[in-house]
């Protein structure tokens, strides 16, 4: 059995639980009644998007949100997509992460006064008390090579 989606907010706008009970009960008629059965409910919901955006007095169905970074976009597409879709959407949020990554690297290559080494890079990109305790344990390795 497929995982059951949750509704998006235009579906819970639109639908009711009386059009979900229906559609519930689509498998249980005659294969002859689904047909028109499930056209009528589609007609339901597209009567009561028109009705949503028809109405000039009141306000939009939801206020306006800024698009969000596009991590955020793919997490909220993600659980719609189908398997094919999902991997698309992982793949594109992995080269997001890449593209970060390299800016960062970038970023840090330009501030420093001369060629990163890869334990200065890997310092640079722990946070603050990580690193403190990255360079105690570098140091303490350094020592021990040197036979200090």
């Amino acid at each position: 059995m497929k995982p059951t989606l949750r509704m998006t907010e235009f579906d819970e706008l639109i639908g009711s639980s009386s059009l979900q009970m229906m559609k519930a009960f689509l498998p249980f008629l005659e294969p002859s009644m689904q047909q028109w059965a499930a056209v009528y409910i589609q007609m339901q919901e597209l009567q009561n998007a028109i009705a949503l955006f028809q109405t000039p007095e009141n306000p939009p169905p939801w206020p306006r949100r800024p698009p969000p970074p596009p991590e955020e976009l793919i997490e909220t597409l993600r659980p719609y997509a189908g398997p094919g879709e999902a991997a698309m959407l992982d793949q594109m949020k992995s080269s997001l992460e890449a593209m970060k990554l390299y800016q960062k690297i970038s970023e840090l290559q330009r501030r420093a006064k001369g060629p990163l080494s890869p334990m200065d890079l890997a310092k640079e990109m722990l946070p603050p008390e990580q690193a403190t305790l990255f360079e105690t344990y570098s140091s303490m390795f350094q020592n021990m090579d040197l036979g200090l």
